[in-house]
């Protein structure tokens, strides 16, 4: 029983901070599932809808945040306790199979410890969101193990639990593709000679599931071509598994943290002279058992090695479970060896994994502590924040110094949206300190525009807190009391009036004219004709509008749209299918009168204006109970100019 729950033992002890982990990044996104999702169909896309990476996981991301935000909410210990409780049933597994393989209680025991202790489970073990590299071990080791017991007994049975739970795989990883291989590795690696012919047969069907999920999946959901998730098929490739080979020995964050990098060298040394020397020794004596480590490692590592552009030890944490193989083995070896080579051999096993466990143990929790600290600082702003919207019932909540990667972990991924409480935005100015990103939140949307946010403090509207420590403060009263001087230029009258509209944020609605339709998700209906007032262009400004048209009305119909300034015609544009979500920008045409009058007691001045009024015509509109929808508009706004070629018309 020691052998059984003592590499358990360890990953609590190693990882255990990680239970108290809050949400962070990816995790608000497959939070925010459950608002899209109102009927079975919704149900059915959000569960199978390839995401932008092109992956389809049901089970490990999107039936996994539903079902439990479902059940527990917001509070993360749950969560957290999944994760745990799935690792720890991977850790039983492989140290079953290599107790089948050695026959050793203690080589079991040591293969589990070894994956337990690996700074590669730290992501998993403390971030919600890759839950997958847990489940996905689940199911290749519970297939494998069913395998094996199939092999042992004869019994179809366990044949038929196999493909169940390697069909079931698919919904955790991508990587559950590569089983038959693993599947086939053992059969020639583990499986009597006599007994292989049969055994290899069993899974051709194995095979042609692999080939089919792999065709399903590309008709489904296309790779990428271009970006950190394309695939290069070139030299880099045996780059990146030498730079796997090392981190699975060392913790790639080891200097980091503040250790030695010649202890470091020390440490990768020993443990990977004691891997070949366990290998040149095995082979040597046909032993070629030995070799199923590295078929693990290198089945679940092939499908990562073609993306030298994302390269992460997060990645390891699959396959890590072949250097426990591996390990698990040379105990078994050790142990085995009598006379005069078996204290050189125990010597070296013993040195080599005090070297493995030394360089692991303190990184990885130094690394669980850290991602604790972070999901913490998260955790007090989101949550701080949702405390500020029940406070202020009907307030938009304004936030003020957040730093970079405080919006990257939360807000850019739509925490706020995942809580429900979308009126939260950060501070005019906020920008110059954060970058934006293709998978982070408009900072255009989330950042309003100075003189919206005046007129909204005005109004109290508005509430304003700043970050302070671990927690919120609210600092309306003296940002009220800077926002003439932080937010306005009193030299120019324009700049109480902002240069973009986002139409369907609240903050902007005192510019709408009285025919639009009310806001629905952050956008708005305009019916055949709407107007939004805008600050006066500067010269050389172009008008930016931006907006969709649903997929079954555009089909229907194509819209036409016709733009006026101060009620001349600027422009016109066409939106056909497929093109459901449209940008156009228009040059403004000068007003040739320059100016409006003002009449004074001696004589008459003239005096530019502060704003003008934007018109909108759509023809046709859609007609629904009663009401006409013409567009949904998202954000109106004047830009600077820029070549002729990128007007799009």
């Amino acid at each position: 029983m020691l052998f059984w729950l003592a590499p358990v033992v360890l990953l609590l002890l190693v990882f255990g901070d990680g239970l108290n982990c809050w949400f962070l990044g990816d995790d608000f996104a497959w939070l925010g599932l459950s608002r899209q999702v109102h009927n079975n169909r919704d149900l059915l896309r959000a569960l199978f809808e390839p995401a932008a990476q092109g992956t389809i996981r049901p089970w490990s991301e999107r039936g996994f945040f539903l079902l439990f935000e479902a059940l527990f909410g917001f509070d993360a210990l749950p969560y957290r306790i999944m994760a745990f409780a799935l690792m720890a049933a991977d850790l039983l597994l492989l140290g079953w199979l290599v107790r089948r393989m050695t026959g050793s209680p203690l080589a079991g025991c040591v293969a589990a410890s070894v994956w337990a202790a690996n700074t590669a489970l730290m992501t998993v073990m403390t971030w919600s969101s890759a839950l997958n590299e847990a489940m996905c071990p689940f199911f290749l080791l519970l297939a494998l193990a069913s395998f094996v017991r199939f092999l042992e007994t004869g019994k179809l049975r366990f044949w038929w639990l196999q493909l169940a739970v390697f069909v079931l795989g698919f919904g955790a990883l991508e990587i559950n593709i590569v089983y038959p291989g693993i599947a086939l590795a053992w059969v020639l690696l583990m499986v009597d000679v006599r007994q292989r012919r049969k055994a290899a047969l069993s899974v051709i069907p194995l095979v042609i599931v692999s080939v089919a999920y792999y065709l399903l999946h590309r008709a489904l959901a296309p790779l990428p071509a271009t970006g950190a998730y394309a695939l290069h098929f070139d030299s880099r490739i045996f780059e990146t598994l030498a730079l796997y080979a090392k981190w699975s020995l060392l913790p790639v964050d080891w200097k980091a943290f503040g250790h030695s990098g010649r202890t470091g060298t020390l440490f990768v040394t020993v443990c990977a002279v004691a891997l070949a020397v366990l290998l040149v020794s095995e082979l040597r004596h046909r032993r070629t058992g030995v070799l199923m480590g590295l078929a693990w490692m290198l089945a679940t590592l092939t499908p990562v090695l073609p993306l030298p552009d994302h390269r992460t030890d997060y990645y390891l944490t699959i396959p890590v479970a072949g250097l426990g193989i591996l390990a698990g083995w040379g105990v078994a070896v050790a142990l085995r060896q009598t006379g005069q080579s078996a204290l050189p051999a125990r010597t070296l096993a013993g040195v080599a994994l005090a070297a493995y466990f030394c360089a692991m143990i303190p990184v990885s929790r130094a690394a669980t502590l850290w991602s604790l600290e972070k999901s913490n600082a998260v955790r007090g702003f989101v949550l701080g924040v949702d405390a500020a919207h029940h406070t202020h019932p009907g307030k938009a909540i304004m936030v003020d110094g957040v730093s970079a990667k405080l919006y990257e972990d939360s807000i850019g991924q739509g925490a706020f949206y995942a809580l429900r409480v979308d009126a939260v935005y950060l501070a005019p100015g906020s920008e110059q300190n954060l970058h934006g990103g293709a998978d982070l939140a408009d900072l255009e949307k989330t950042i309003p525009d100075p003189a919206a946010t005046f007129h909204a403090l005005q109004r109290h509207e508005i509430v304003v807190y700043s970050i302070a420590g671990d927690h919120l403060r609210n600092i309306t009263e003296s940002y009220e009391r800077s926002a003439p001087v932080r937010l306005i230029n009193p030299s120019v009258s324009a700049s109480r009036f902002p240069g973009r509209v986002d139409v369907g944020n609240p903050l902007y609605s005192w510019l709408l004219g009285p025919s639009w339709l009310p806001t629905e998700a952050g956008v708005r209906w305009m019916p055949g004709r709407a107007t939004v007032r805008i600050r006066r262009p500067e010269p050389g400004n172009k008008l930016l509008i931006e907006g969709t048209v649903p997929e079954e009305l555009l089909k229907q119909n194509p819209r036409h749209l016709t733009v006026l300034i101060d009620g001349r015609e600027t422009g016109n544009a066409k939106i056909a299918d497929p093109e459901t979500t449209f940008r156009r920008l228009f040059d403004i045409v000068p007003d040739p009168a320059g100016s409006v009058e003002k009449t004074g007691s001696a004589d008459k001045s003239t005096a530019q204006k502060d704003d003008v009024e934007i018109e909108i015509r759509v023809d046709p509109v859609s007609r629904i109970s009663g009401q006409d929808y013409g567009v949904v508009f998202g954000r109106i706004a004047l830009v600077p100019s820029v070549p002729s070629r990128s007007v799009n018309r």
